[in-house]
């Protein structure tokens, strides 16, 4: 690694004492090697402060730990933006403490970055990894599956091009946190990540910013595994109701309105995109609209359980693979 690495990767963590060594260590089998990282504890109270400090003990120069003050919790922006402030690489990549990347996946960042200089950011695919406990075993019953990027790869795709096809599709084609390089100027350019979503959506809010306003390239390779667990803070805000991976949900009517408003204020004039954000926010300026969607839902499902309970494994397959609603389930994942 040189003095000042090419590449700043950073992995903020709240606790997840089960997952943050394999993650660091899925880093550290990097075949590309001219990085660093730093770890941004969120006010952890678990045993996964004491991993990351012994991580950043046994590779000084390589791996940091840093907090906020007194060990504060400040949400996922605010951590991800101290981490970045923290780095000194000319790219920065971003890695949760329950996900790993594979093991050529930096390097092949780096090669697409040399071949597209004026890319602010370069996404690829992400694999939905159901299957992380291993022995057979899958979380929820679901198949891993790779995220569907929607747009074309390795060409410089101009801005807001990206950001259109992520509102025209509700979600459906966005690449997930661990599968990004950031010039640091574009993500400095930008502002970075918005400390006002500490949770759900701040992914989403800073790749908005980003495809705004720069030239991204997507590629085809699927480099990193994004775990799906109990834990996690989607599937900690699908019980609380702030979530919803199918229906209307408030976080991304907060999201929406934050979007609407910020391509205001870039002075952003894209008419397509100006429709398809009020088409989106339509619903959520109904009184009731999301408590009366989540009901129609339950009623769905009920038929839908009644429906596999009857019928025939060999014809319900073929029924579930034609579903509309199957197809806008998985498109909506986020």
């Amino acid at each position: 690694m040189s003095d000042t690495p090419l590449i700043t990767a950073v992995m903020i963590f709240r606790n997840g004492e089960d997952y943050i060594a394999e993650a660091i260590g899925s880093i550290l089998a990097q075949s590309f090697t001219d990085w660093e990282l730093v770890l941004v504890d969120d006010g952890s109270w678990d045993g996964a402060t004491a991993i990351a400090k012994d991580f950043a003990a046994a590779h000084p120069g390589r791996i940091r730990y840093i907090e906020h003050p007194d060990h504060a919790n400040l949400g996922m922006s605010a951590s991800r933006n101290a981490g970045v402030a923290a780095g000194r690489g000319r790219y920065i990549s971003f890695l949760d403490a329950d996900d790993i990347w594979l093991p050529e996946r930096l390097g092949v960042f780096v090669e697409v970055a040399r071949q597209f200089p004026a890319a602010g950011m370069i996404y690829g695919s992400t694999l939905y990894w159901y299957s992380w406990a291993g022995d057979g075993e899958s979380y929820l019953g679901e198949q891993d599956q790779p995220g569907d990027m929607q747009l074309p790869v390795r060409r410089l795709i101009p801005p807001p091009v990206a950001l259109r096809k992520f509102i025209n599709t509700a979600g459906g084609c966005l690449p997930g946190i661990c599968s990004l390089l950031v010039r640091r100027d574009a993500y400095d350019a930008v502002g970075g990540f918005e400390p006002s979503f500490r949770g759900l959506y701040e992914d989403q809010v800073f790749l908005s910013k980003m495809t705004a306003t720069q030239p991204v390239v997507v590629i085809a390779e699927v480099l990193d595994h994004y775990r799906q667990h109990a834990a996690s803070c989607c599937s900690q805000a699908l019980t609380t109701g702030e979530y919803d991976p199918v229906g209307y949900h408030p976080a991304r009517g907060t999201y929406l309105r934050w979007l609407q408003a910020y391509l205001r204020t870039i002075g952003l004039d894209d008419a397509a995109l100006d429709r398809a954000v009020a088409r989106q926010l339509r619903p959520y300026r109904l009184p009731g609209y999301i408590p009366v969607d989540r009901r129609v839902r339950r009623l769905w499902n009920g038929a839908t359980r009644r429906i596999r309970a009857a019928t025939p494994g060999a014809v319900l397959r073929q029924w579930w693979r034609l579903s509309a609603w199957r197809h806008a389930r998985r498109a909506g994942r986020t």
